[in-house]
């Protein structure tokens, strides 16, 4: 943030090779390694994994993260209301909606600015939009990473229908530039209103079917059910840092419901 710091920062002429990290060496009957990344297929940030497994057993998965210099904060200096919000909608395209609100509410707030209660509400209804939108095409994309590409195509088809909506009622499938300071630059009809409840209607419905449908398959429960649990034993082994103890909950995986044991947070 410092005036005299160029936009761009000052990179080095040349980045630095990393080949002669050490990974840990796995080795043994059936063990095999898959490298990952650093460059990726989506818009995530670089990353480098390696997955040492036997079979779908993972037995160690070593990470090395990167991070790509945006330099948002920089660049917003000196912008009015209205390109600010513009730059927050596109630190990440998918939570467009999210970053433009944020950005948003922090200004109204120091300009002491009231928002009409209908903006509000609006703004709310591109949020859960937002929200659905992201949670279909990520329940897909886990189960396209399990093998299961049916479902895939399924939400992604889902997710499609939803977006082409908010085009409709927004003027954008990501509703970009939607959330504006002081309110929103878009009111929503009558007709647009039916669509939005009919939809919802349909999506239920259909989720219902697919969830019933990956419910049934023992292969795609193996892969996802317990995944990303961590053990009170693993996190004191790893060091964390325990701040408060839940009791057992009911946790639903694509449709496969598991009692679950206490979970650390």
């Amino acid at each position: 943030m410092r005036k005299d710091f160029p936009v761009a920062g000052t990179p080095l002429a040349q980045t630095p090779p990393g080949d002669n990290y050490k990974f840990l060496f796995a080795h043994g009957a059936g063990v095999y390694e898959i490298p990952v990344g650093p460059v990726h297929a989506g818009i995530i940030e670089p990353g480098h994994f390696r997955f040492q497994a036997v079979g779908e057993m993972v037995l160690n998965l070593e990470e090395r993260l990167g991070y790509v210099h945006k330099g948002t904060e920089k660049i917003a200096e000196g912008r009015d209301p209205v390109a600010l919000a513009r730059l927050a909608g596109r630190v990440s395209g998918d939570t467009t909606v999210a970053h433009s609100w944020a950005a948003c509410m922090a200004m109204e707030k120091a300009a002491t600015v009231e928002v009409p209660e209908r903006a509000l509400f609006l703004r709310a209804i591109m949020a859960e939009r937002e929200r659905v939108a992201n949670h279909l095409g990520d329940i897909g994309a886990i189960c396209n990473d399990v093998a299961f590409s049916f479902s895939f195509y399924q939400f992604g088809r889902l997710r499609e229908e939803w977006q082409r909506l908010s085009r409709d009622a927004f003027g954008h499938r990501f509703m970009m530039d939607c959330v504006v300071p002081g309110g929103v630059a878009h009111d929503l009809v009558a007709m647009v209103i039916e669509s939005m409840h009919a939809q919802n209607s349909v999506v239920r419905q259909e989720l219902d079917r697919l969830v019933a449908l990956q419910s049934e398959l023992p292969s795609l429960e193996d892969r996802l059910v317990t995944t990303g649990y961590l053990s009170p034993e693993l996190a004191a082994t790893l060091g964390c840092q325990v701040m408060s103890v839940v009791p057992a909950v009911w946790i639903s995986t694509c449709g496969a419901t598991r009692r679950m044991r206490p979970m650390t947070a």
